[in-house]
């Protein structure tokens, strides 16, 4: 079962690979737009569904860190959304969002891997009207979205999880070329393709059957899974995609299996109020973990494997008897301390979370596999190209359907 793990992280890395490259091939429309709406000063707003929503916010953290562009969070937050969704509908919440600052907005960027969204068409039919450039990542070739100015960047696959992968790292690569210090292009992009190939999928196989086994043991018997990522950062985002995987996709579409209770990252309310109480940015995950019992997964998030809240989160999974995973990019696995350790390859910070939210996906599919098996599937017989066709986008409604 090792080697079929290994094989479909290989294949599946390498389709992600390809799906970026192909992108790439208009990366200087790209990052045409978003340097005009850097040189103009004008302000940023992005937008998307589900995980595209992750992806958009950690383009404009990149954006705002990398070059100083004033953006907002147009996603909210999940009280205003439902808030606003229960009194309208919830097709306009995004145009209504954008609306009342369309003067100031240089730039929308928006992901749907469908290209169907309703919300997210009438943010663009919104921008069509008052003229303001849209930079749309879509899978598949890309026509069935046609903003009146900008661009459509297509993934060229219509697998859901491959496009999300290579939506984020292609909007990561085009945002770190705003940087003053900015490389060309094609030296950033070889950087990272490089840095994808280097991913050592013997190891990763290990860590996958470990997490598959895990994850799938907690769904059935109804224990915890924790997504965490003390640090924050773009991390933090790919946490919160990583999470909703496993709440959302990996039970979806197998029947008789209820989602899972995961728990992520602090809200907002819960971070401030951490940090106004407590200064230890390990406090709040400790605080999380106080709450976890023996055999719930956690999975740890980290820059850094020996920095000290790594250590210390590390510690506190450990202690009350979970199974943690920890995915890292420096440091060591902690030796000793019972959790299982997968160290990525060197990249910057932006570009780690894109690695990070591959290897979820790699877990969620593998997961959803397990669990299907236990319903008459084809037990211990997958084979990579099973795994690799276990695409979702067949099975979500806003792949057929042009409303939500």
């Amino acid at each position: 079962m090792t080697t079929v793990y290994e094989d479909f992280a290989r294949a599946y890395l390498t389709e992600v690979g390809a799906a970026v490259r192909r992108m790439f091939t208009r990366v200087n429309e790209a990052v045409g737009l978003l340097e005009k709406a850097a040189d103009g000063g004008a302000e940023v707003r992005a937008f998307g569904n589900g995980g595209s929503s992750a992806i958009v916010r950690s383009a404009l953290l990149q954006l705002h860190a990398q070059a100083g562009l004033p953006v907002n969070d147009s996603m909210m937050s999940p009280a205003t959304m439902a808030y606003g969704a229960q009194r309208q509908d919830y097709r306009t919440v995004f145009a209504r969002s954008l609306a009342p600052d369309i003067g100031r907005v240089g730039l929308v960027v928006v992901a749907s891997v469908s290209g169907r969204s309703a919300n997210v068409l009438e943010a663009v039919r919104l921008c069509a009207d008052n003229r303001v450039p849209v930079l749309a990542l879509v899978g598949a070739d890309g026509t069935q979205l046609e903003p009146a100015d900008g661009m459509v960047w297509a993934t060229g696959t219509t697998d859901q999880q491959i496009s999300e992968d290579a939506m984020l790292t292609a909007l990561t690569l085009a945002a770190t070329a705003l940087h003053p210090s900015r490389e060309p292009l094609p030296v950033i992009l070889e950087r990272h393709l490089g840095a994808l190939a280097a991913v050592d999928t013997t190891v990763l196989a290990d860590f996958l059957k470990e997490a598959t086994e895990a994850v799938a043991d907690a769904i059935r018997n109804g224990r915890r899974i924790y997504v965490l990522c003390p640090d924050g950062g773009p991390l933090a985002l790919a946490g919160e995609h990583f999470a909703h995987n496993l709440n959302w996709d990996a039970p979806l579409g197998v029947e008789g299996v209820q989602p899972p209770l995961v728990i992520c990252d602090p809200s907002l309310a819960d971070m401030s109020a951490i940090y106004n109480d407590h200064t230890d940015p390990a406090h709040g995950v400790r605080h999380q973990l106080s709450s976890a019992s023996p055999k719930d997964v956690v999975f740890l998030l980290a820059y850094d494997a020996a920095s000290r809240t790594t250590r210390e989160a590390v510690s506190a999974a450990t202690a009350v008897g979970t199974r943690p995973f920890l995915l890292h990019r420096d440091g060591p696995a902690p030796s000793g301390a019972g959790a299982r350790g997968f160290r990525l390859p060197q990249v910057g910070d932006f570009p780690l979370s894109a690695l990070v939210q591959s290897v979820a996906h790699l877990v969620c599919r593998t997961t959803r596999a397990a669990l299907a098996a236990d319903r008459g599937g084809p037990a211990g017989g997958l084979s990579p190209g099973d795994l690799m066709a276990r695409d979702l986008a067949p099975l979500r409604e806003l792949s057929d359907t042009p409303s939500l």
